[in-house]
C-alpha cells in the first residue's frame, strides 16, 4: 500500500478498535439462586427420617405385606432408604425394581400405560403448589406436572424424594389428560418395605 494517508487511516482505524475493546466491561453475570436443602428432621445417614419411616413400616405391615414380594429381594437388600410402594397388589404383581444403593426404580406396566416409582435421599425443595393430607404422614410438598405422554407427581415423606410418573401410549388416554389418576396412586402409596441395608441404617438389625 503506498498512499500513506490510507495507512495512516487504517493505524488510527486499529487504534481506536483496540482501544475500545479494552475499554468495554464485562457484564456482570446474573447471580443464580440459591437453593437451600429440605429441613429434614432429624434422622440417619443420608437425612432420612428413620424414626418416622420405622413407624411407616410397622403401620403399614410393609414387612409383611403381599404388595412387595414381587420384587427382586437382592435389589430390595441393596437399597439404602424405605421403599414405597401403593397398597395395589394387581399393579404390584409384576413389577420390576432397579436398585443403585441411594436411588431406586420400579416399573409396572398397565393396559396401554406404564407406571414407575422411584425414590431417592438426595432431595430439593419442591414447591408448595398443593398438599396431599394423609392420616399421621402430615403435609407432603406434593407438585404435580403433565408431562408429553402422561403425568408426573413428586413429593417429600421420611425426607426422601419420590416420584410416581405415569406414561400412556395413547394421547387421548384420560388417565394421562387428567391428574386423577397419578393423584390416586400416590395417595396409595403407604406401604414401607425395607431390605437389609435400609434396615441397618434404621437400627432394627439385617
Amino acid at each position: 500500500m503506498r498512499n500513506p494517508k490510507i495507512r495512516g487511516l487504517i493505524a488510527a482505524g486499529a487504534t481506536l478498535a483496540a482501544v475500545t475493546a479494552s475499554a468495554q466491561v464485562a457484564p456482570t453475570p446474573t447471580p443464580r439462586p440459591v437453593i437451600a436443602p429440605v429441613t429434614r428432621p432429624p434422622g440417619g445417614p443420608g437425612g432420612v427420617d428413620w424414626a418416622a419411616a420405622v413407624g411407616g413400616l410397622r403401620q403399614s405391615g410393609g414387612g409383611n405385606s403381599p404388595v412387595g414380594r414381587g420384587l427382586n429381594q437382592a435389589a430390595v437388600d441393596k437399597t439404602q432408604l424405605p421403599i414405597l410402594l401403593p397398597a395395589d397388589p394387581d399393579l404390584m404383581g409384576g413389577a420390576r425394581i432397579y436398585s443403585f444403593g441411594d436411588y431406586y426404580s420400579i416399573t409396572a406396566n398397565l393396559p396401554g400405560a406404564r407406571v414407575s416409582l422411584t425414590g431417592t435421599a438426595q432431595t430439593m425443595p419442591l414447591p408448595a403448589t398443593s398438599k396431599l393430607n394423609l392420616p399421621n404422614i402430615g403435609p407432603e410438598q406434593l407438585v404435580v406436572q403433565r408431562t408429553v405422554d402422561g403425568q408426573l407427581a413428586s413429593f417429600v415423606r421420611y425426607g426422601v424424594l419420590y416420584t410416581a410418573e405415569l406414561r400412556c401410549d395413547a394421547p387421548s388416554d384420560t388417565r394421562c389428560r387428567t391428574e386423577t389418576y397419578v393423584r390416586s396412586l400416590v395417595a396409595k402409596s403407604t406401604v414401607v418395605v425395607m431390605g437389609k441395608a435400609a434396615r441397618l441404617a434404621a437400627g432394627l438389625g439385617a
